[in-house]
């Protein structure tokens, strides 16, 4: 039993460690405890733990009666009614909150009663509009809802700055729509007995931004309904604002119904322009909520339709004529073969034609506000032989795609000849670069990356954080290198088993290639072949204390060309980290080439490199190649969809530079 107890204080001390440490600690017992740890005649564990605890200011105390606090518990819990009438607050709270996006607009609503009576409310707004309008709607909505309930004092919380001051009087409401929502709530205010509208802060709104969003942050297991309905209109009319957003209607599709099916909805695709930050949008579709229409892979497989769909004709607006999608030793560029007329339905509007017409023709809006949109969207515009470029500040004219261009390019980026299987963001980069654009650029290539099934498969499972990116001192391109052996590899139908790999610190160039096994002559043919004769003499090559790279030949070897060989060892444990990086990056691009063909990595380690070199650097934000040649490369994209570059170079050579 002593040991037991001995055992407890020894355990808190333990996991309270700092606070033993930092207080002087009384243990209350009724047993002997001081007695037993302290005692001359202890041995075994306890001796053990007594002098693990004797490090402790710890003092053994026996305990006093339990009745005297246990009345004192007693009292507090179950105070005595002194009589007094306390008068019952009829004060209402309410707290709103909204969020806009380009999925939509949802607000939430949380009315507390003056019993502590909850109700809660979601509301998704079926019009457009902007953060501060949703704020006026979720705050007129939480009014509405107290004045049906009869909520005669109500003290409303809303965390925009905004509309608080406005209805304060310390902020002017200038624009017609704040104008006409600042009336509207100041209506609605004076039907009650009181009404206040307090700020708070947006860490205190959580529960009606969690109803915005359509989430719960109540106990999980008290399990209640929230009706989420819908406001088909403003609760304002202000004459001349009410269709900004929209420019024009291209067309309306009706598509066919099956039989039984009630919740078929209206396609309507439309063709708008958004503020100058955001340039043009991608066609929408009204009135549910649905994303916007994917890109086609024909090499991903979707999923398969059930046989009562039926897929219309011409839905395939590009094929392919390469029948073997495994890239032989001497691969082709692919070819691609327009249908004309069966991509309408599918891309929507042209973005294009506004600007065009606006450009060409001065053609403009009827509504004053889309025209100004369009002015200051057209600056940024060019027209070069009836075809539309972008600007750029520092970039080159941007050729403006649409349509299945935009699948060419996409699927040529990513997974054509010279693609790398990159994410969204990083082949949007590169497309850019390349020298072409589109207003949903981002959005498509995200969901084209998300849809690759080889990207899926072979994506890294990262459980770490990422380390800062550390600096590598390198004056001039292809002075230092890394140096790295990769293997042994599954046998590929060329016999080749090894990887060398050599990586540039300055331009992050990479030099790779693969034999059957890997000795000192082989590495020192490399650096001859590989790198000085295209590279010129390194100044220096990091590599770690492989039996190839310590030989006494190789030594020599280097020596004789004034090339300095460092050693990666604990003194030293950055030193072939690029290597690491580069060797990561090549295998991961291998796996998501090969398909079943395992043998056939060394058909694909030049297209590999040749992605590798044609992609940005996440440190640099450039590519090898571009660091290498002054320029960027041409790539198959660039054959099937021909930019500035390839159309109009031969004919001018400024354009070229």
């Amino acid at each position: 039993m002593m040991e037991k107890l001995a055992l407890a204080v020894v355990v808190s001390a333990r996991k309270l460690r700092p606070y033993f440490q930092s207080h002087p600690i009384e243990v209350l017992t009724s047993h002997p405890l001081r007695s037993i740890l302290h005692g001359p005649s202890q041995s075994g564990r306890l001796a053990k733990w007594a002098i693990e605890l004797s490090e402790y200011d710890i003092e053994y105390k026996s305990r006093t009666s339990a009745k005297a606090q246990v009345l004192a518990d007693f009292l507090t819990e179950l105070p005595l009614d002194d009589g007094t009438f306390i008068e019952t607050d009829s004060t209402w709270k309410l707290h709103v909150d909204g969020s806009s996006s380009k999925q939509g607009s949802e607000i939430g609503i949380r009315l507390e009663t003056p019993t502590k009576e909850i109700i809660e409310q979601s509301f998704r707004l079926m019009f457009p509009a902007s953060n501060n309008e949703v704020k006026y709607e979720a705050l007129l909505a939480g009014l509405r809802l107290a004045l049906a309930i009869g909520a005669e004092k109500i003290i409303a919380y809303c965390d925009s700055q905004l509309v608080v001051n406005q209805f304060a009087g310390e902020y002017e409401a200038r624009a017609p729509r704040m104008e006409a929502y600042l009336s509207a709530v100041k209506k609605l205010a004076g039907k009650f007995k009181e009404f206040e509208l307090v700020r708070i802060p947006r860490g205190e709104n959580t529960s009606a931004d969690a109803l915005a969003a359509l989430a719960s942050t109540s106990d999980p297991e008290l399990r209640r309904v929230i009706p989420v309905e819908c406001i088909p209109s403003r609760s304002i009319s202000v004459e001349g604002t009410e269709n900004d957003n929209i420019l024009e209607i291209e067309h309306i599709e009706t598509p066919k119904l099956s039989s039984g099916n009630e919740n078929s909805s209206l396609v309507v695709t439309i063709s708008r322009v958004k503020s100058q930050d955001d340039e043009l949008t991608s066609p929408l579709e009204l009135p549910k909520g649905k994303p916007r229409r994917k890109l086609k892979d024909q090499e991903v497989p979707a999923k398969e339709p059930s046989r009562t769909e039926q897929t219309p004709p011409g839905d395939e607006e590009v094929r392919e004529t390469i029948e073997d999608r495994d890239i032989p030793s001497e691969p082709e560029p692919r070819k691609f073969i327009f249908k004309d007329n069966t991509f309408a339905n599918d891309w929507g509007a042209d973005w294009r034609g506004p600007i065009k017409n606006f450009i060409l023709n001065g053609e403009l809006p009827s509504n004053k506000w889309q025209a100004r949109k369009l002015r200051i969207i057209s600056a940024k515009y060019c027209i070069i032989k009836e075809s539309l470029y972008k600007r750029g500040v520092s970039d080159p004219y941007l050729l403006c795609i649409f349509g299945p261009k935009v699948e060419i390019v996409t699927s040529e980026v990513h997974e054509g000849l010279c693609g790398s299987h990159s994410s969204g963001r990083a082949m949007a980069f590169k497309i850019k670069r390349l020298g072409y654009f589109w207003p949903s650029m981002i959005s498509d290539c995200i969901d084209y990356a998300k849809r690759c099934k080889k990207c899926q498969m072979h994506a890294p499972l990262i459980h770490q954080p990422s380390e800062i990116l550390s600096s590598i001192s390198a004056p001039y391109p292809f002075m230092r290198w890394s140096m790295d052996i990769v293997g042994p590899m599954h046998r590929s139908t060329r016999g080749v088993q090894y990887l060398l790999v050599l990586t540039d610190y300055f331009s992050k160039w990479i030099e790779a290639e693969a034999y059957v096994n890997i000795q000192d002559s082989v590495v020192k043919a490399f650096l001859w072949k590989h790198i000085i004769c295209r590279h010129g003499v390194p100044y220096e090559i990091v590599t770690d204390n492989g039996p190839q790279f310590i030989s006494n030949e190789f030594e020599d070897f280097c020596s004789s060309w004034g090339i300095k060989l460092s050693y990666s060892t604990l003194r030293y444990p950055q030193g072939n980290g690029q290597a690491e990086a580069s060797n990561k990056t090549i295998l991961s691009n291998l796996k998501k080439r090969l398909n079943s063909r395992i043998g056939g990595w060394y058909d694909e380690l030049q297209p590999v490199l040749w992605a590798y070199r044609t992609t940005p650097r996440r440190a640099m934000g450039e590519t090898p190649f571009s660091l290498v040649y002054g320029m960027e490369a041409v790539v198959p994209a660039e054959q099937n969809v021909p930019g500035l570059r390839r159309s109009e170079a031969p004919l001018n050579e400024e354009l070229s530079s």
